[in-house]
This record gives structure tokens, sequence and C-alpha cells, in this order.
């Protein structure tokens, strides 16, 4: 339990340590409000403490006949924040005007209608835009912390676009994109990618391997591309 609560803090430390920016809408939540609105739309916005119960996140599962590992629902109940692209994942963020309708988004669909079907459950976005990352509900797990995948869209409902298990739990993400996130200051992305391998043993340095040196792959042709340019 200490362990996961330091899993969440260190993430949310981590992330809420860069400049927090979005674009301003009539929804926006004025206590969240940081700076002024600039003239192209922008404002800086801080987060605030959390107000959600389990039994919020409960009673969105049982609509959607999904199940949330325990380390997500702790982690997303925790603050209100308005934001959550970490580049190489995007997760839902939670406002507490909106709090819980990311969450629903990804779930309320006709593609997460097919993937649920499959106990595959859509929480986030894969930081290519090539689909939603995925809880892998098939096989029953302690607190429900099942392995990450993600979905590709041009696959639509064929289980066939399922990518291999990219991170063995939602806990693993987290410590791999809170390193990711303080190592991007000063390290190329390329090169900090390798390091999930030992990080996260189990997930992106197994079956996940392929993926991410993808991405390793990726990241170098566009840096060498926009080099040459």
């Amino acid at each position: 339990m200490e362990n996961k609560k330091k899993i969440i803090n260190g993430f949310f430390q981590r992330f809420f340590d860069q400049e927090l920016k979005t674009v301003f809408i009539d929804q926006t939540p004025k206590d969240m409000m940081a700076s002024l609105v600039d003239n192209e739309g922008w404002y800086n916005w801080k987060p605030i403490n959390g107000k959600l119960t389990t039994i919020d996140y409960q009673n969105v599962a049982k609509r959607f006949k999904v199940k949330f590992p325990e380390s997500f629902i702790e982690w997303h109940r925790l603050y209100f924040f308005l934001d959550c692209d970490c580049s190489l994942v995007r997760l839902p963020y939670s406002a507490p005007n909106e709090p819980l309708q990311e969450v629903i988004d990804n779930l309320d669909n006709d593609l997460a209608e097919n993937l649920i079907a499959f106990k595959i459950y859509p929480f986030g976005q894969e930081g290519n835009d090539m689909g939603p990352l995925v809880f892998d509900g098939r096989q029953e797990t302690i607190e429900n912390e099942f392995p990450i995948r993600f979905f590709d869209y041009n696959y639509y409902g064929d289980l066939e676009g399922l990518s291999e298990i990219i991170f063995s739990s939602f806990l693993k993400l987290l410590e791999c994109i809170t390193y990711f996130l303080k190592e991007v200051e000063t390290r190329k992305i390329y090169d900090i990618i390798p390091d999930f391998f030992t990080i996260d043993p189990e997930g992106a340095g197994k079956t996940g391997v392929d993926y991410w040196l993808a991405q390793v792959t990726m990241f170098k042709e566009n840096e060498e591309h926009f080099s040459n340019n």
C-alpha cells in the first residue's frame, strides 16, 4: 500500500513540476487558473485536491461492465487536473465540473463497446494517436492490476489490433512515465525509453520490447529528419 502511494505521489510531483498549460474554455474551473488567458487562448493551471470516492468509479465500471485497477482509481481520484498528456501516453484528466468525463468518453463509443465484450477496457491514448491504451482484463488479477496494451485503430474491433503487453501494470506505467518526465529534461527520448526494460522487466522489458524499440527508432528518425531540413 505504501509503495502504491509513493508511486502515485511521485508521478504527480513530477508531472506538476512542469509548466501546466491548456486552452481556456467556458467550463474552465476558475479556482484552477494560475494565470490570465494569453492572446492565443492559453493559460497556466494548477491542480486541486480530488473529492471523488471509490464508489464513483465503481458506478462507472458497473455502467460500462468494466473493471478498473485499484491503483488507477487511487491515482485518478487524488487530484483534479486539467490535462495529462505525457508525450508517450495520454492519460485521462479530471476536471471538478466534469470529474469522470474523460474516463467515460474512453468507454462510451462503439470501439470501446466491442473491446469491452472481450474484457479489454480502454482508459487512455497511445502517444502517437495509434489507438487507445487498454487494460487487458481477460485474466483475473489481484486488485484488478491488469497488464496494459494498446489497440490499433486500423483494426477496429478485431483483436488482431491488440498489441503485446507494453506495461505489466498501471503502477509500472506510472513508474516508467515518472522516470521519463524527469529524464527528458536532459536526455533524448530514444535514449530514455530502453531504461523502461529495467523498470518494468515483466512488461516493457519482456513482451513490450519490440514496441518500445520501434518507438526508439521512430524518435531517432524524426530527429534526423528535422535536423536535415
